[in-house]
């Protein structure tokens, strides 16, 4: 299928782009990097037809951070969102000012674009951030911040800043919406931004059918017990009486998101699409659901963990056959925002300036080019820890106020 492969500036169509981010998806809960108990057989066909990168990281374990870091393609510490923001009023603030988003940059390159799901990158999920034609997120004055952590029942979302309501299983709502988005009329390329909220918590919910699926191999997967030597954050972060049944509603979520990338690679197979749309399945940053006697994420920890689980992310790209050599595993280090700095390269043919940014564009490797020149190590910051590894040794330090070397 894939015999000839142009070079890079051979290739000049700009591609349809959909980048799948899940909530809380660590890396290891998932077939394509090796879970044996579940089944992922669509996010499979992704990463065996295309391209799946073993070491992909997030640059900020911890939900806001990290998706701010994708949308203006830097690190907290330059982008001023160092932790989890929550939607209340404590918290206000123009969190993003000045900042050029993803979005932004992609109508310049003559994208219409969307975002379906998630913000979270600021305080402010209601109203339409800048450089997005099509928003569909959630509404937290309406019914709570929690609201949109429903995987099924009742949810308040903000359809370009109207209050409107959905009930019944949301990712499946997310995914129709977003087909409607690819089918409206235009000679324009689309980017759609599909944010899920599985697998985070709640770990209730899931469809029973999905749940059921996985109680027994739960028992086996990561039983009750283990430790290490950062407390817990509190009694919620530590493995609780019913783990078994948490962590099987957990491997559902996961699931359920599977079926959603099958829906969507039907959607566009069906239109004829799928071979001018670049597909990537990722992450914001992983998670623990029992590991070392602990449930949460970087957070889960006094002081914050960059625990494997709690860093690593899928990270699956694929490509039209031209832009791509598929059935590729690569071991470069790679994170959420050379994913901003692709996505741009995509879009523009190469001629989009992202050196504001430390990311690097991953189309060369998807070419399948050996880069001997990319980098040895990778960091990841949260509040005033940082962190750096070159996948053998780690180094995390945390840094005292007024402290600067």
């Amino acid at each position: 299928l894939f015999v000839w492969v142009p070079t890079h500036a051979e290739v000049t169509a700009p591609p349809n782009i959909i980048v799948v981010m899940a909530d809380d998806h660590g890396q290891w809960a998932l077939g394509a990097y090796g879970l044996e108990q579940i089944e992922t057989p669509n996010i499979d066909f992704l990463a065996e037809k295309g391209v799946l990168f073993q070491n992909a990281m997030s640059p900020a374990p911890v939900c806001s951070s990290a998706r701010a870091s994708f949308y203006t393609g830097k690190m907290p510490s330059q982008h001023g969102v160092h932790d989890f923001l929550s939607e209340s009023a404590e918290y206000d603030a123009n969190w993003l000012a000045g900042e050029t988003l993803l979005g932004e940059r992609l109508q310049e390159q003559g994208y219409r674009t969307a975002l379906i799901g998630k913000w979270h990158a600021t305080t402010d999920s209601k109203p339409p951030q800048p450089g997005f034609d099509r928003w569909l997120s959630y509404d937290p004055f309406k019914a709570g911040w929690a609201n949109q952590y429903v995987h099924s029942g009742a949810v308040s979302f903000s359809s370009d800043g109207e209050e409107h309501s959905y009930t019944g299983v949301q990712a499946r709502y997310l995914t129709e919406e977003a087909s409607r988005f690819v089918d409206e009329e235009s000679d324009k390329p689309f980017f759609i931004s599909l944010n899920f909220t599985e697998p985070h918590a709640p770990f209730a919910g899931l469809p029973e059918r999905g749940v059921e699926r996985y109680r027994q191999g739960a028992k086996e997967l990561t039983r009750a017990g283990g430790a290490s030597d950062l407390r817990a954050r509190g009694q919620r972060t530590t493995v609780p009486q019913d783990h078994v049944e948490q962590l099987a509603q957990d491997l559902a979520a996961v699931s359920l998101l599977d079926e959603q990338v099958g829906r969507l690679l039907d959607a566009l197979e069906g239109r004829q699409l799928l071979q001018n749309t670049l597909i990537i399945y990722t992450a914001d940053h992983g998670l623990l659901v029992g590991q070392y006697g602990l449930y949460g994420k970087t957070n889960a920890t006094d002081p914050a963990n960059f625990y494997e689980e709690t860093i690593r992310i899928p990270m699956i790209i694929h490509a039209p056959s031209a832009s791509m050599r598929g059935a590729q595993s690569r071991g470069e280090f790679v994170d959420l925002l050379d994913l901003h700095a692709t996505v741009l390269d995509f879009a523009g043919n190469g001629t989009v300036d992202t050196s504001y940014g430390p990311g690097k564009s991953l189309r060369p490797l998807l070419l399948g080019e050996r880069d001997t020149d990319w980098r040895t190590a990778q960091m990841a910051e949260r509040g005033n820890l940082r962190m750096i590894t070159d996948g053998r040794w780690k180094l995390v330090r945390e840094y005292r106020r007024g402290e600067r070397n």
